[in-house]
């Protein structure tokens, strides 16, 4: 994205104040010369994360976490580092350079959705008909361009022609999901052709919370029959790519994250013209799913923060206002339900007269306001649907076992995914006053239904009940994972340390080759790829294809982190390396220890004693080893 040198990156840090920083996300409090918080990466009562102003550093000693600014802002928000430097930056008011010549891949594949959302956004502009239906919904112009609403005109390759003018391949485009390759049986030549994914549709971007485009969601905008007489999807997605992984992103939450943190709620809507319309009404702390997944888990299995574990960081307080129609209310529910696992209070906006926040806005934006002041929890909401369907009055059936069947499919579902016994409590005794039942049998089913929802759980995760397997794969605190990895999720793994590494060892590689004069002989690189082989063992091969296939990502992080001059006696690198790599193997063995730890736990109870003295042996040694390592490291500062 941006050519820049190590100057920068000091400016920004000079600029922004770690405290001031974290502080922006989350509350911190004087400790000394220090100040402490609760832990944003991992769930603790007391405050274990240090922020240290003099070193502009932070530390859990609870899981390890640690960086800089850069590095909090990547943790925190699921970007990679020029996600992160693009915030920094802007908030510092240090205007990033760019040069195309230093571009890895990530770059190539931002520039083609940048360069696809400029081209949308002036179709727009030449099409009366798409700029009248957007205006009939109630958008306005300013509105139109804060979103960068678009559209993509008829035609099979539009697009595909514009950004090959701009230099774009083939390759980059497909990647990114912006064409399709035709079927082999429809494609005449025998070569392969492609044509535009998106056609005659409004378009609305998708950006990930540094506001760089990565995704498009384009609404149809005729009604019109395809060539088999079917009718077209009345949304279209982008697929999943290298920048885009729908459980990991929430639409408009790019613009909505700070409301979300003065407000201390979200605002959670389904479509995007719900979003856009509730921002346009002036409540800007409103995200939407459309053209999104919700995931169930807080991180995926590359340890990257998921889109309502990153809202969940943002404030734990959530209004789910979806369409009030019965698939609308399905899926408020279902959102509702992960959110609770999440251990968020779910309020239910109560949306009357089949609208949808988008009609509402429209129409009365007061009763919007108004709708969403009168959420009502999740809990005491559907239990009031529940009653009244089953209390005897007009419509309604008054058969007191189906009540009671019903209040434990839809209702106590939402209870058993409540963390919090108080809150737990007190809704059992609501349900059990409202519905008219024992509270001991209420209890009784709470429990009945949490044992199934945790053995779903175990059947959809089989390796969570394994201890073998849970060993070989398991996350730590870090979200470092060792095997099964991706290049697309290198850039946007929290694991700094590793890419730091990698990055300088490039370098380093780099101007050995161009810089006779450089006092790093290749004998000395030999011995730091002999030390990382030694720390990561098994994993090293994995890591290794890892970090190439990322190799110019990497390396920009190096430059920018170390600069270009290693120095006259190579201090400028060689101090750092060694830091690296001492840090490096910290996190290795943190990594064998919790999984030995599991392990032990896992074997405790299936009563191995055997097995449970040599995994004790096994985690006191590699504790007193990580500790000596630590020691090392904190020496050498």
């Amino acid at each position: 994205m941006t050519a820049m040198n190590r100057n920068n990156v000091e400016e920004i840090k000079a600029r922004i104040p770690i405290e001031d920083l974290i502080g922006s996300y989350i509350k911190v409090e004087k400790a000394g010369k220090s100040y402490k918080a609760r832990c944003p990466f991992h769930n603790e009562k007391s405050p274990s994360f240090f922020i240290s102003p003099d070193r502009g550093g932070y530390y859990c000693f609870g899981c390890n976490a640690k960086g800089d600014i850069f590095s909090f802002v990547e943790q925190f928000e699921g970007l990679d580092f020029r996600g992160a430097l693009k915030i920094l930056a802007e908030r510092a008011g240090v205007k990033l350079v760019h040069d195309e010549k230093a571009d890895g891949e990530r770059d190539r594949l931002h520039r083609a959705m940048e360069l696809a959302s400029g081209f949308f956004e002036e179709q727009l502009v030449k099409s009366s008909e798409a700029r009248e239906y957007v205006k009939s919904r109630g958008i306005t112009e300013e509105t139109c361009r804060a979103f960068r609403i678009g559209l993509a005109p008829e035609g099979w390759r539009n697009l595909m022609t514009y950004l090959k003018g701009k230099g774009i391949n083939e390759a980059t485009m497909e990647k990114v999901g912006l064409i399709k390759a035709k079927d082999a049986e429809t494609s005449k030549s025998g070569v392969i052709e492609y044509y535009d994914r998106f056609r005659g549709r409004i378009m609305f971007p998708i950006s990930d919370s540094s506001g760089r485009v990565i995704a498009f969601s384009g609404r149809i905008l005729k009604d019109v029959k395809n060539a088999d007489g079917s009718s077209p999807a009345k949304y279209l997605n982008s697929p999943d790519s290298p920048l885009f992984d729908k459980s990991l992103v929430l639409y408009g939450l790019d613009k909505a994250k700070s409301e979300i943190r003065r407000l201390n709620y979200t605002i959670f809507v389904e479509g995007q013209m719900d979003l856009v319309m509730s921002h346009q009404a002036g409540i800007k702390n409103t995200v939407a799913s459309s053209g999104t997944a919700l995931s169930e888990e807080t991180n995926n299995s590359a340890g990257i923060i998921s889109n309502l574990g990153l809202v969940r960081r943002l404030s734990p307080n959530v209004i789910i206002a979806f369409d009030s129609d019965s698939a609308g209310r399905k899926a408020a529910l279902r959102a509702a339900g992960i959110a609770l696992s999440l251990a968020m209070d779910v309020k239910i906006a109560d949306i009357v007269g089949g609208k949808d926040p988008a009609d509402l806005v429209k129409e009365d934006m007061e009763k919007w306001r108004q709708t969403l002041k009168e959420a009502k929890p999740v809990i005491e909401f559907e239990l009031g649907n529940v009653v009244r369907e089953h209390s005897g009055g007009a419509g309604s059936q008054n058969d007191p076992r189906k009540l009671t069947k019903a209040v434990t499919e839809r209702v106590l579902p939402l209870v058993a995914r409540i963390d919090s016994s108080s809150d737990q409590s007190h809704f059992v005794a609501m349900i059990a006053d409202q519905a008219k039942l024992p509270i001991d049998s209420v209890w009784q089913d709470v429990r009945v239904v949490a044992k199934r929802l945790k053995d779903a759980e175990l059947a959809a995760n089989p390796s969570s009940a394994n201890p073998n397997v849970a060993a070989n794969t398991f996350t730590s605190p870090r979200n470092t994972i060792v095997k099964a990895r991706t290049s697309s999720e290198m850039p946007k793994r929290v694991d700094l340390i590793e890419r730091r590494l990698f990055g300088l060892l490039f370098l380093m590689e780099k101007e050995s080759v161009n810089n006779a004069q450089l006092p790093m002989k290749n004998e000395q690189i030999h011995n730091y790829k002999d030390q990382i082989k030694k720390m990561a063992g098994d994993s090293y091969e994995s890591r290794v294809k890892f970090a190439e296939e990322n190799r110019g990502d990497l390396m920009f992080e190096a430059e920018s982190f170390f600069g270009t001059d290693a120095g006259a006696d190579g201090e400028n690198w060689i101090k750092p390396m060694k830091e690296l790599l001492s840090n490096f193997e910290e996190d290795i063995l943190s990594d064998e220890i919790i999984s030995a730890m599991h392990e032990l736990k896992m074997v405790e109870k299936a009563g191995d004693q055997e097995r449970v003295m040599e995994l004790a042996k096994k985690c006191q040694a590699l504790s007193i080893r990580k500790a000596q390592v630590g020691k090392t490291t904190l020496n050498k500062k």
